[in-house]
């Protein structure tokens, strides 16, 4: 009989007990707090956050590197009147008479100077036909569909001075070889074309100064 009266003593102990503490439990279910331990890292704490790297005061700080100007071919085609081919050994006679001497890649050069054996060229003058070498060897039997006279910027010396004397040669040597001379795009070589070429190599030359 005792041992009942305990055990519902004991139930009600309990009862009053979830009646009180009831409201605090339900609180702590219910709430969004979130736990102090939280092993995420907050913005807050990995600090503002890091934008892309901008190497705009980087690259101002290096020193600026500028290319230098890039090569330019200025070409004149020399063909023959005829259509029937130029003679090998008269055109190679007409350039060694005009001062060209044969050298490097076997084509004709028209020399600024001489260090050690050595030309540099104002300009250089190459058979039309591939590679563009003369075969001095056999220029009896040979003929040329034509020749190309043409320098390369940046040179040496003055270019508009190595420009004139290019084109003062290959008309002095249309007269003696019966030829005309052309552009790089085959239109007839006219004092207009000429001037305009030439202007081309002063701008040119002036853009390579500044650089």
């Amino acid at each position: 009989m005792w041992e009942l009266r305990w055990v519902l003593l004991g139930l009600g102990i309990l009862i009053i007990a979830g009646i009180y503490l009831w409201p605090q439990f339900s609180f702590i279910l219910k709430t969004d707090k979130k736990p102090d331990f939280d092993f995420r890292v907050s913005s807050a704490e990995a600090g503002p956050p890091v934008a892309p790297k901008d190497l705009s005061d980087e690259t101002a700080k290096q020193p600026k590197v500028v290319s230098s100007a890039p090569k330019k071919v200025i070409t004149i085609r020399f063909i023959p009147r005829s259509g029937g081919g130029l003679n090998a050994e008269l055109a190679v006679l007409a350039l060694r008479k005009a001062g060209l001497k044969h050298g490097k890649y076997g084509i004709f050069h028209y020399p600024l100077g001489e260090d050690e054996g050595e030309y540099e060229s104002e300009f250089s003058v190459a058979n039309l036909i591939e590679p563009g070498s003369f075969d001095l060897t056999n220029l009896k039997e040979t003929t040329l569909p034509g020749m190309s006279f043409f320098m390369v910027l940046p040179g040496v010396g003055d270019p508009v001075s190595c420009f004139d004397r290019m084109v003062s040669v290959a008309r002095a040597l249309t007269q003696s070889l019966g030829s005309e001379l052309f552009d790089e795009q085959g239109s007839s070589w006219s004092t207009q074309r000429e001037r305009y070429v030439r202007e081309e190599i002063i701008d040119y030359h002036h853009q390579k100064t500044r650089t």
